[in-house]
């Protein structure tokens, strides 16, 4: 049995809760909640620190017909929405990838009326993650671990470690609690290793210290990040 058929007592006495009221539409609000935590299972991976991490964001598309009749009411639905995935989320030890989870309700001219299509909504980019400041050259994509949609604007000087006061702060087991530093100075981003009990690794090679090319990746524990350097 899976998980979510176990709490599916749960997940009907929130949908009755929650959408007690009458909508407008062939298209009933407890279809697109069930459609939206069926996306969520689909889409749940198993972490480095050995939990379980699905998507924060998702996007419900409906029809021109359906998002007019139930538009106005969308704010309140997209927050009970998100609130059914936090409830399931927490009911069985998953963790989202990009803070709490978000849902967004659009019209698709492409649907018919009483249908409803799901989607993750896309990774975001480095230039969604990070502002347009010039100092922001260099980066590091999560290829590895978690959080699974990761992108990190490195700055002067970045910790990276099992400690929470890290500026890059993974639940990953086998890297020490302050593991690795990048620095960046005159235009080049250092990593070096700070006495770490397993080691960082460049390209699969251990290295105390390291000038960061772009598409270098660094290995600490079982995290993989791959560096991007911007003109």
């Amino acid at each position: 049995m899976n998980w979510f058929a176990r709490i599916e007592r749960s997940i009907a006495d929130f949908v009755e809760r929650s959408f007690a009221r009458t909508f407008p539409s062939d298209l009933e609000p407890a279809q697109i909640a069930r459609k939206l935590v069926a996306v969520m299972e689909a889409q749940t991976r198993s972490s480095v620190d050995g939990g379980n991490r699905a998507p924060s964001a998702y996007e419900a598309r409906v029809s021109e017909l359906d998002y007019e009749r139930l538009g106005e009411h969308r704010d309140y639905l997209e927050r009970q929405w998100a609130d059914l995935l936090e409830d399931c989320a927490a009911r069985v030890g998953i963790a989202f990838s990009d803070g709490p989870a978000r849902v967004r309700m659009i019209a698709r001219p492409d649907l018919p009326a009483g249908t409803v299509d799901v989607r993750v909504e896309p990774e975001p980019t480095v230039e969604e993650a990070v502002d347009d400041d010039l100092h922001h050259r260099f980066f590091l994509h999560m290829v590895q671990g978690a959080p699974a949609y990761g992108i990190f604007a490195l700055e002067e000087s970045t910790v990276i470690g099992r400690s929470e006061s890290s500026d890059i702060f993974l639940l990953d087991p086998g890297i020490s609690r302050i593991h690795a530093r990048i620095d960046i100075r005159d235009g080049e981003a250092t990593i070096v290793d700070c006495e770490s009990t397993n080691g960082t690794y460049i390209n699969d090679v251990r290295v105390d210290r390291h000038v960061l090319e772009d598409g270098d990746e660094i290995v600490v524990g079982s995290t993989r990040m791959r560096v991007e350097i911007r003109d």
